[in-house]
């Protein structure tokens, strides 16, 4: 099958736990690679078997470039430790990738996790024509773009969520996750890309990082979060550094002294993440 095909297939299996996210009513059918509500609202297949679920493209900072350097870095297995304690949470057949990016993450989790399905929605167009590109994965998910504030699932519909590194909607989240359900919420902890920032920003308010606000937020949201430290070295080689400096907002004051970071290098990066775990 053909990647709208596949993406046929996988809403048809799933039809019943989509909303219209412009009038909330049910998903009626998909035929000829186009979803429609009941209430007569459609939503086209892309050819790489993407859906665009917004009213109009929105503008990010994340550039297409920045996209095609972070999925380098991924696909290298920056996250792939931390994804390993992620996979052990998730249960139930339809999964989230809530602020799925270019896909990297997605994938992967799939392909660990055999027993759901997976929907990557990012509000970036370009990060999803990214994930949509290249060879068919095995499994393969359904790539969207859409709003958080806004998902597009019936209520009660979604088994597992997965938020990394990404800004959350925790209204929604509750509104979408089954009873029973799981949400797996990634944190960048306070040594967290240290070495290169340390580089940046040698001195000042910059140059160390307080994850205490976002998880002071998520807590307020829940009483009952498991969370489980996960730290590891990474190697990097010289490419592996350069599209690390090209992926992470954290270098965009470097300024004039980005020849001299970039000739400088890194040749291992720590990461540092809270994995918080909440059962509804």
């Amino acid at each position: 099958m053909n990647k709208i095909q596949l993406a046929s297939h996988f809403l048809a299996t799933h039809l019943n736990q989509f909303e219209c996210p412009v009038c909330h009513s049910p998903f009626i059918d998909v035929a000829a690679g186009t979803l429609r509500c009941s209430n007569d609202h459609t939503f086209d297949l892309s050819k790489k078997g993407t859906l665009f679920f917004l009213n109009a493209p929105v503008n990010t900072e994340y550039t297409d470039e920045m996209l095609r350097n972070r999925q380098q870095v991924l696909t290298s297995g920056f996250f792939e430790p931390m994804l390993s304690e992620v996979v052990k949470h998730l249960q139930g057949d339809l999964i989230l990738d809530a602020g799925s990016g270019e896909g990297t993450t997605t994938k992967w989790l799939a392909a660990q996790y055999r027993a759901g399905d997976f929907v990557g929605l990012d509000i970036s167009k370009p990060a999803i024509n990214i994930a949509g590109s290249g060879v068919v994965s095995d499994p393969q998910p359904l790539f969207t773009v859409g709003d958080l504030a806004q998902l597009p699932f019936e209520s009660n519909a979604v088994s597992s969520i997965v938020n990394i590194l990404s800004p959350a909607n925790y209204q929604e989240f509750d509104r979408v996750l089954q009873p029973g359900g799981t949400l797996i919420k990634v944190i960048p902890n306070s040594h967290y890309l240290t070495e290169l920032r340390q580089l940046v920003y040698p001195e000042g308010e910059h140059a160390t990082y307080d994850n205490t606000p976002v998880k002071k937020h998520f807590m307020d949201q829940y009483d009952h979060i498991t969370f489980v430290p996960v730290t590891y070295q990474f190697a990097l080689t010289p490419d592996l550094f350069k599209a690390l400096f090209a992926m992470t907002p954290l270098t965009w004051q470097a300024g004039d002294r980005r020849e001299a970071i970039l000739a400088e290098g890194l040749t291992q990066i720590t990461a540092d993440f809270e994995v918080g775990i909440v059962e509804i």
